[in-house]
């Protein structure tokens, strides 16, 4: 990863500022749970733990806020960027004897409390409008509802974007091999089926 300015406070979400490499891993995309997924061989017996810290110190180092999971949840992590967006990160580890390990996240895009908040407000001060008889407000309401939507999609599929690549980035640094190339075939095909 490289910046392009030197004297400027970078974030991850500044256009231009961080060229990100190419991607190594084709995403498997699971669209009725708005989330993707990754995953990862090494012969090294790294487990989650050593992945996701390595993430959270690369994301806090831009000052995003994390959350983990104190054990009663079903994510790891919690990535929020913004008021709108956040993501939740599922992480596990298969241990295929030795230090051979397979790692599999599920990362899930969903929004913040305040945007769903703010989505069910619109939608109730839009159906209150057309029963008190003011379509003129509730047309804007309802217009301003669909442009708040489309701004938090926006703002998901950037953070689902950024920590793709983030990903990326550590699992290169960990020295850990994506499964599946951006090819038809998996990269480390051989060495699963020998374990």
């Amino acid at each position: 990863m490289e910046a392009v300015s030197n004297n400027k406070i970078q974030t991850l979400t500044q256009p231009g500022l961080i060229k990100f490499a190419r991607s190594a891993q084709r995403v498997h995309i699971c669209w009725g749970d708005r989330a993707y997924e990754l995953s990862y061989w090494t012969e090294a017996g790294l487990e989650k733990e050593n992945l996701l810290q390595e993430v959270m110190d690369f994301l806090l180092s831009y000052n995003y806020f994390i959350a983990v999971d104190d054990g009663w949840s079903d994510w790891d992590l919690e990535i929020h960027q913004g008021i709108w967006s956040k993501i939740q990160v599922k992480a596990c580890t298969e241990n295929h004897g030795g230090n051979k390990r397979l790692l599999r996240l599920r990362c899930g895009l969903r929004m913040s409390q305040f945007a769903t908040m703010a989505m069910l407000a619109y939608f109730v001060y839009t159906v209150v409008a057309i029963l008190l008889g003011m379509s003129g407000v509730a047309l804007i309401t309802f217009l301003f509802g669909v442009l708040n939507a489309i701004v938090i999609f926006y703002q998901n599929f950037r953070l689902g974007r950024i920590l793709y690549h983030v990903l990326e980035i550590v699992a290169k640094q960990l020295h850990l091999l994506p499964i599946h190339g951006n090819s038809t075939k998996p990269v480390v095909l051989n060495a699963v089926i020998q374990s």
